[in-house]
């Protein structure tokens, strides 16, 4: 009898947990290019910004608008990639094909750019860095 008891808080536990264990599901906040800029820029960061509204062939791959940001402008070690796109599934089309393509990852691993490591999807915006810090002025517009 007390086998049972002990197996059945376990499990009790464990179906606690898995509810708890959960992300936040909340959906994303939309965070604009403008958004984006500011954050950096007040981080003391250079910002590059390609704004692609109007131009066709960064529309039919989705991207709204790209940065490169990098520490300093003269900077080459230091830097974060992030693209935003039209829909939050062009994001993570675009998210898992970065994270997941051995080619991508050969590629740009013979030039020294391991940035593939650090890469994630927020909402419909794409990020892909070197080093985590490079990310601070972007996961504080996410909270």
């Amino acid at each position: 009898m007390t086998m049972k008891k002990i197996i059945s808080i376990i499990l009790l536990l464990s179906f606690a947990l898995s509810f708890t264990a959960c992300g936040n599901s909340a959906e994303p906040k939309e965070i604009s290019c403008e958004e984006i800029i500011k954050a950096y820029k007040d981080a003391g960061y250079s910002v590059l910004y390609h704004g692609h509204e109007n131009d066709t062939v960064y529309n039919d791959l989705g991207i709204y608008c790209s940065f490169e940001i990098r520490e300093d402008p003269d900077n080459t070690a230091n830097y974060v990639y992030i693209d935003r796109y039209f829909t939050d599934e062009q994001a993570k089309a675009a998210n898992e094909e970065q994270q997941f393509n051995p080619i991508l990852w050969l590629f740009f691993g013979v030039f020294g750019e391991w940035r593939w490591l650090h890469t994630g999807c927020y909402g419909d915006i794409v990020y892909s860095t070197f080093e985590y810090k490079m990310l601070k002025p972007l996961k504080e517009l996410m909270k």
